[in-house]
């Protein structure tokens, strides 16, 4: 095969692959923070709902572009460098990318419709823990895997030097630290917004009571009209 067309074979490659991890990890960090932003702060406006269905729709192109690239390099290595094929940090990016889809689809079947069926809402005030939970897992499973896809298919270090156990292991240990961390920030709102719920409630209580006590006065006064106009002084 000429060398000039293999050489321009392997940079559309790159390019596509490099479109669909900027795609990627730029709108998936933007969906992230904005999710979290919106999620504590102020009511889902419509607007809102659409800027997180077109940013989803942005990472979807992403991930499309990365299992095109992906298996286009596959196949090119396959018939041109098929030694590349050995290295290792191909296939750690391969299960980072079916994570990333897996991810993809419970975003696009879990956490989205919560947003969209909590509209006009403060989500954190209008979710259940369990879907707290989903949008904490999915949000930071996308937050880390998408760069850490990135690091790999920019660090040309990494090529042959740590094996698929290895990277696989330092992505999972990356991943499960920063998952604590978030649901360690989730504890911390979640409480924050209890306090809320709880100083509302002790104010309705409070209001409550003065009501109460208004009203007692209130029968009192009424009693003692009734009983003065029942017997009347001779």
């Amino acid at each position: 095969m000429d060398s000039l067309l293999v050489t321009n074979l392997k940079s559309l490659i790159v390019f596509v692959h490099l479109s669909g991890l900027a795609f990627g990890i730029g709108g998936a960090w933007i969906l992230d923070l904005y999710i979290l932003r919106k999620m504590h702060k102020s009511p889902i406006t419509n607007e809102n709902i659409q800027i997180i269905t077109f940013v989803s729709k942005v990472v979807v192109i992403g991930l499309a572009l990365l299992w095109l690239s992906g298996l286009s390099f596959i196949v090119f290595y396959n018939f041109v460098q098929p030694e590349l094929l050995l290295n290792h940090k191909i296939w750690a990016k391969a299960v980072i990318v079916i994570v990333l889809t897996m991810n993809g689809y419970y975003l696009h079947k879990m956490v989205i419709p919560v947003i969209v069926n909590n509209q006009n809402k403060v989500l954190i005030r209008a979710v259940n823990l369990r879907q707290v939970n989903i949008l904490t897992l999915v949000g930071c499973i996308s937050f880390i895997s998408w760069p850490f896809a990135m690091f790999l298919g920019t660090f040309k270090s990494i090529n042959f030097t740590f094996s698929f156990l290895e990277i696989i292991s330092t992505y999972f240990a990356v991943l499960l630290f920063s998952l604590a961390v978030a649901f360690i920030l989730k504890s911390y709102l979640m409480e924050k917004e209890m306090g809320r719920k709880i100083r509302v409630l002790n104010e309705h209580l409070s209001n409550s009571n003065e009501k109460l006590f208004l009203h007692q006065q209130e029968i009192k006064v009424l009693t003692k009209v009734l009983k003065k106009a029942n017997h009347p002084r001779m």
